[in-house]
């Protein structure tokens, strides 16, 4: 992995990626924060949405409806997914199997993963920032 990732900051232009004590790499890549570690035979790549589902708000219940279909057309091309951490808290994720990965199919994931990270938070912020309008019908 450490190789992998050597060949991907030389191609990116950066320094060499170091992991945490966790073993975790922190990838700061176009102003974002990309997390990739080792998780058996799979390398996990993630990134929190600082977005927690409120169940007693409709327009997050509708928020995340809207989420779950992106899910499932990027299904189709992407191997990314929504889950949710310890916290309840969603977090794109990418589950990539290590025998087939190089550096070229790593950075094509990590673009499309960026994609997708703007399109989410594109949504999940638009969803917030709607004003919340009641109908009020005005009787004399």
């Amino acid at each position: 992995m450490q190789t992998l990732l050597n060949h991907l900051a030389s191609r990116l232009g950066q320094k060499l990626f170091v992991p945490d004590r966790q073993g975790h790499y922190h990838l700061h890549i176009d102003n974002y924060n990309l997390f990739l570690r080792q998780q058996g035979t799979e390398f996990v790549l993630s990134s929190p949405l600082n977005w927690r589902h409120n169940l007693q708000d409709q327009t997050s219940t509708e928020s995340l409806k809207i989420l779950l279909q992106q899910v499932t057309r990027w299904g189709r091309y992407a191997p990314q997914a929504i889950v949710l951490d310890e916290s309840e808290n969603l977090i794109l994720e990418a589950r990539l199997a290590h025998d087939s990965l190089d550096v070229q199919i790593l950075e094509q994931m990590i673009g499309i993963h960026i994609d997708l990270l703007e399109q989410v938070i594109t949504l999940l912020s638009e969803t917030q920032s709607a004003p919340q309008w009641k109908q009020v019908i005005w009787q004399p």
